[in-house]
């Protein structure tokens, strides 16, 4: 008769807080080993963990106490690895009891939780963390397995971003400032400018119409051409500073555009004429109707014709053209002028650029390009040139078909 050998098992708490099940049946010992091979590759793993490990006892009532860290958490604090049990969770953390008592409340209610927070070493330093706890049994006790993730490197990035962002932001604020001054200080200019050329427009052209003789009529039309000229370029310089600010506005719709051609040809013919340049249109038949700015497309092109007679020879040729070219018109204004180095093509759309003029090499301020360009761009069009030194320019921009806004709509 085989006598049977009651079965019991006994708890034994190791120095690492750690329950050892021990089994006194003959085989126990494999078990044993086994379970000594387990426990020696969890501390392995334990000690060898690339982030700070702690176990608390969570006391009722009072700050946690610490059973066991791992060697890195020891490292970082500053401690002997040996002295660590025993440690209250309060000797190394900043949080206040308070603080302390509400956050390991919510560890305990969710079972898990992951938070920021800081260790205090032992030389009175902080080390910013992220945090990851469970809470669980062991025995009879409830104990709290936090790892925590040094995030030092994490913080100074984040802090070098937040200071980068925040010098872009002031250099923004103060360039928007700026900018602010200096469309204010044009918009003064513009008024205290433009007060005194109104009286002088309309006396010009007062002028012009009682003008008797061939000597008053040609002083008239100087004093009337200047100073239209002169209010022109004060619009444009206006334009240019709401452009610079973005609250340049243009008011789109269907356009005929041949009629508006045919009228500006004949409104800059007198000063092509002075010249003896001529003239030429060079226009599709049948243009379908574009969407653009009346006024806008005007400012563009008296520009650009502008721009093409300063820079033509007396007796050379300016030729307006308009192609349509898929989706979009296609106008150009063509010379036969001096053309453009390489080096001048390079910052021909640069404001305040200026080609210089053999005949007034202080004439305009270099920002009727600039203009067309911010212009055409607002309008949903695109801009460019082709030019050769001696051979003259020619400037093409496009302008969208109203039928395209049609279908889109």
């Amino acid at each position: 008769m085989v006598d049977k050998h009651d079965e019991s098992k006994t708890s034994a708490k190791t120095q690492t807080g750690h329950m050892i099940v021990q089994n006194e049946t003959p085989c126990g010992s494999e078990e044993q080993e086994a379970l000594r091979q387990s426990e020696r590759k969890f501390r392995m793993l334990f000690h060898n963990a690339g982030d700070a490990i702690f176990l608390w006892e969570l006391i009722p009532g009072g700050a946690p106490v610490l059973i066991e860290a791992n060697e890195i958490a020891a490292r970082r604090l500053g401690y002997r690895l040996g002295d660590m049990p025993g440690m209250l969770l309060t000797d190394i953390s900043p949080m206040s009891p308070d603080e302390m008592s509400v956050t390991i409340g919510k560890v305990i209610a969710e079972k898990h939780r992951t938070f920021e927070s800081a260790y205090r070493t032992r030389d009175g330093a902080y080390i910013p963390i992220e945090i990851s706890s469970h809470v669980f049994k062991l025995g009879e006790k409830t104990v709290m397995l936090s790892i925590a993730r040094d995030i030092s490197a994490r913080k100074a990035e984040s802090k070098s971003l937040t200071e980068a962002y925040n010098r872009e932001k002031k250099l923004r604020q103060d360039l928007e400032t700026e900018i602010g001054k200096r469309v204010d200080f044009t918009r003064a200019l513009v008024h205290e400018l433009k007060t005194p050329l109104t009286p002088l427009i309309a006396s010009g052209e007062a002028l012009l119409e009682i003008s008797q003789g061939e000597t008053e009529l040609r002083l008239a039309g100087n004093i009337y051409r200047g100073a239209m000229n002169l209010e022109r370029r004060i619009n444009d310089l206006l334009d240019y500073a709401r452009g610079e600010m973005g609250v340049l506005k243009v008011r789109v719709q269907p356009l005929n555009i041949s009629p508006l051609l045919l009228d500006l040809a004949a409104e800059v013919s007198p000063q092509f004429d002075r010249k003896q340049q001529s003239l030429e249109l060079e226009i599709d038949d049948d243009i379908p109707l574009v969407t653009a700015d009346e006024d806008r497309l005007r400012q563009v092109l008296l520009n650009l014709l502008n721009n093409a007679a300063k820079f033509t020879q007396r007796g050379g040729q300016i030729t307006i053209g308009a192609t349509v070219s898929g989706k979009m018109l296609q106008l150009s204004v063509a010379d036969t002028g001096r053309g453009m180095s390489p080096e001048e093509q390079a910052h021909i759309f640069k404001p305040y650029y200026r080609v210089e003029d053999e005949i007034d090499p202080n004439d305009g301020m270099g920002i009727g390009l600039t203009l067309c360009k911010m212009l055409v761009t607002l309008q949903g069009g695109d801009i460019w040139f082709e030019s050769e030194k001696g051979r003259g320019s020619t400037f093409y921009f496009t302008l969208p078909l109203a039928m395209k806004v049609e279908r889109d709509g």
